[in-house]
């Protein structure tokens, strides 16, 4: 069998998978299968070797003091940590019951970024361990990326009052520890979830839809852009299911990127 087909085949698998995880029971042969298989390779692949969007360094490139963290104890990562565990720069430090810093390799290859903790992150002091949590662990597993290999923050490190998006002030005075973190694990690959995580590092207000669905570049990293597990959660029906197909187009082209680069 050619290996075309061979990855056909793993493509479907892996698309499966990604359904089954989003609580699909069941594919019905209509002709929106058919539309998937044709439209897989209907991306440019010449564009996904183009950075796009905008270029936004850690590294205050631009003007902007993205790695302004450096206080005593910030060169590693467990130093960040405490300092972050003491911040008191926002308001929400008077809400938190825990600092919810990330967690995974310090060398991960894949850094995933979430918007800001939850209820259950908040008791824990772990990111995404709640039902959008669960969702996340498995659309990394559809795409063959294990939860244990990625790095996992969010922007904001404590949970907004009635899990609320963080004000603009709150992401200000946190992002410069995203973007420490970024500058200390230094990996190959980002995966932004949702527009907070988006627009922070791209500094951008540009819609998600034009962002997400091509690669970016951040320093030395390849960012791909695509929902947040608790948008795709929010919706049913169609709505829902155009959705999933938009995440999983991001997240194939994720790991076709990540596979290929680690057997370079």
């Amino acid at each position: 069998m050619g290996k075309g087909y061979l990855g056909l085949i793993e493509d479907i698998r892996s698309w499966l998978r990604f359904q089954q995880s989003l609580g699909m029971e069941f594919v019905s042969s209509s002709p929106g299968i058919s539309g998937f298989l044709s439209s897989a390779d209907t991306h440019d692949p010449a564009r996904k070797n183009v950075p796009g969007g905008h270029f936004f360094a850690g590294r205050s490139r631009d003007g902007v003091p993205g790695s302004s963290v450096s206080a005593p104890g910030s060169d590693t990562l467990p130093g960040l940590k405490s300092k972050v565990e003491k911040c008191t720069g926002c308001d929400l430090h008077r809400y938190r019951t825990n600092v919810v810093f990330g967690e995974g390799p310090e060398d991960a290859r894949l850094l995933v970024v979430g918007e800001a903790p939850g209820r259950q992150e908040d008791q824990e002091g772990r990111p995404f361990v709640g039902v959008s949590g669960e969702l996340l662990t498995k659309m990394l597993r559809a795409i063959n990326i294990s939860r244990t290999e990625c790095f996992i923050t969010s922007v904001v490190k404590c949970r907004p009052p009635g899990n609320r998006t963080p004000e603009q002030h709150e992401i200000e005075r946190c992002a410069p520890f995203l973007f420490r973190q970024i500058e200390l694990i230094r990996p190959s690959f980002i995966l932004a979830l949702g527009l907070i995580a988006a627009h922070t590092l791209f500094k951008t207000d540009n819609p998600l839809t034009s962002l997400r669905g091509r690669w970016h570049r951040l320093d030395n990293a390849r960012v791909m852009v695509t929902y947040h597990p608790a948008y795709l959660l929010r919706f049913g029906g169609m709505r829902q299911k155009n959705l999933k197909r938009e995440a999983w187009h991001d997240l194939q082209m994720l790991e076709k990127e990540y596979v290929a680069s680690k057997n370079a």
